[in-house]
């Protein structure tokens, strides 16, 4: 028997179409949240507050106010994550460069394709704020 190889590397360029096949759109949200609001899962879980859920899925579940963009492709999505990434990194230290923008944003997109929810999350402000962005796939039509 033998294993394909596989581009670790490289995967991501391949572009991908299954979002729209799957009748995709997308719904991104961030939050902001102290050390206490991080660690305290109740409050997270709680579908009536802003705090980011634990499930990446349970955003849909929150308040209407906390959807901050909806996203018809996967490149408005990540256009979006691009902006609340770049308004954070000059906080997140090490993390804001351990990978090239081109890969972390490639990744994003072709994830995004894929019809995979993603979400990322980063301590700031030395280590007193953790800012959390999802951007999570929803059909089409939920917004009828």
């Amino acid at each position: 028997m033998s294993i394909a190889s596989f581009d670790y590397d490289g995967y991501w360029r391949s572009p991908r179409d299954d979002w729209r096949d799957k009748g995709l759109h997308w719904h991104c949200y961030a939050s902001r949240m102290d050390g206490a609001t991080f660690g305290n899962d109740l409050l997270r879980e709680d579908p009536n507050t802003d705090a980011a859920p634990k499930i990446i899925r349970d955003w849909l579940r929150k308040p209407a106010r906390t959807l901050q963009h909806v996203a018809k492709t996967p490149d408005s999505a990540v256009e979006w994550l691009r902006g609340q990434w770049e308004s954070v990194k000059g906080g997140a230290g090490e993390a804001a460069t351990a990978i090239e923008p081109e890969t972390l944003f490639g990744r994003a997109l072709y994830d995004l394709s894929c019809g995979t929810d993603i979400c990322w999350g980063h301590w700031i402000s030395g280590g007193s704020t953790h800012v959390h962005m999802a951007v999570v796939g929803v059909a089409d039509n939920c917004h009828n």
